[in-house]
């Protein structure tokens, strides 16, 4: 009978040994904004333009590499053409 009883204090500590790392991971959170500056705004313009004008984005993940390569390329050639200020 001792051995029943150890036996269910044994799974309750840890069923609750369980259930509190899993409210420790769901406040482990961080919540980071980002601050939008004028040229964070200004790239991220230039980068939907540039994509509007392409293909739409592969599913493939070797093709999305490949893809976003283009993209920086065509950003690369954007920003080169423009006058320094």
């Amino acid at each position: 009978m001792l051995e029943i009883i150890v036996f269910i204090l044994a799974l309750l500590v840890i069923v609750l040994i369980g259930m509190r790392s899993k409210v420790d991971q769901d406040h482990s959170e961080i919540k980071v904004s980002e601050q939008v500056s004028p040229e964070n705004t200004f790239l991220s313009q230039l980068q939907q333009k540039v994509e509007i004008t392409m293909l739409p984005r592969p599913s493939d993940a070797t093709l999305n590499r490949h893809y976003d390569a283009l993209i920086r390329a065509e950003l690369d050639a954007h920003l080169s053409t423009m006058p320094n200020s």
